[in-house]
């Protein structure tokens, strides 16, 4: 994405949390999380990263700290890494798995659902994010009849389902968001257009929000795919029956699942945020800010008084 035009929304804080907290989710493990934050320190202290380089040292930072947490409450440390290892050191051990809130394997239809819930409340941050960008620009009356529609619809279906607010059997607050949708798509169309444009709203409106949500389904698939290869990878390992022969094999496949996440993870993450969240407010097109200042490539310049 090219930089946002100056005077309109800065992304950066609005997508942070969101990237944060679904990198750790995709990555959910504390043994990777771990590993995310001790690269990030050695990048900042030891190898004193500036730049691009620091910027993505402190989002590694932030991820490896999200994953650490996820995976706490996923039960994951490099997989099932220390249970195998239990029970080749003692067949007759009862340390099965470690504590967690849920797993990936066990609760897989929650984890899909909590994860289409948070891409809901990603779209509509975008959408609030629009409305409020219309209202300051001085289109108050945009916000409302493009975004408020949307927002009658989505509580009307939430009322229809749970089968309160009808009155004589009709959902009352669905038709009413179905009525601002007819008119707020309609209102700068004439003749048969109105027609054309009320029903690519509908199409468009509907197909693309509940695509958009259904994309981030991704954050299950990610978590239950690197929790099955870590798994996979102990068991191997695990077959052998050798403490040293298990920690090598594991290690070894634990360091590619390691790796492959690590990129998989950031390209899935980013993409949610760039098609899925951006779409509903970004403005590209700004320059970047470059200030005078003296840019050193071997030298750090530093006063003393």
């Amino acid at each position: 994405y090219a930089l946002p035009v100056y005077g309109t929304v800065d992304p950066n804080p609005l997508m942070a949390p969101f990237f944060i907290l679904f990198y750790g989710i995709m990555m959910a493990d504390m043994g990777y999380g771990l590993l995310m934050v001790l690269g990030a320190v050695f990048m900042i202290k030891k190898m004193r990263a500036r730049g691009g380089m620091r910027n993505f040292a402190e989002l590694l930072f932030y991820c490896g700290i999200s994953t650490f947490v996820i995976g706490a409450l996923t039960g994951g440390f490099f997989g099932d890494f220390l249970p195998q290892l239990a029970s080749i050191i003692n067949p007759d051990t009862t340390f099965t798995a470690l504590p967690a809130l849920f797993t990936p394997l066990e609760d897989t239809m929650a984890i899909l659902v909590g994860s289409l819930v948070l891409g809901f409340i990603q779209i509509i941050t975008g959408q609030v994010v629009s409305f409020v960008k219309k209202a300051r620009d001085g289109h108050l009356w945009d916000g409302v009849w493009d975004e408020g529609p949307w927002w009658m619809i989505y509580l009307g279906v939430g009322l229809a389902v749970l089968g309160v607010g009808n009155v004589a059997g009709y959902p009352v607050v669905l038709v009413v968001g179905i009525l601002m949708l007819a008119y707020g798509s309609t209102r700068n169309s004439k003749g048969i257009g109105k027609v054309g444009a009320f029903v690519g709203a509908v199409y468009n409106g509907a197909t693309g929000i509940f695509g958009d949500v259904l994309s981030y389904a991704r954050l299950m698939a990610l978590m239950l795919s690197g929790s099955i290869i870590a798994s996979v990878f102990n068991t191997l390992g695990g077959i052998t029956g050798n403490v040293v022969t298990f920690v090598l094999i594991a290690m070894v496949g634990n360091a590619l699942n390691f790796a492959l996440n690590l990129l998989g993870c950031y390209v899935h993450d980013l993409r949610l945020q760039c098609l899925e969240f951006f779409k509903t407010f970004y403005q590209d097109g700004g320059k970047p800010f470059r200030p005078l200042a003296i840019n050193t490539k071997y030298v750090d310049i530093k006063e003393e008084n």
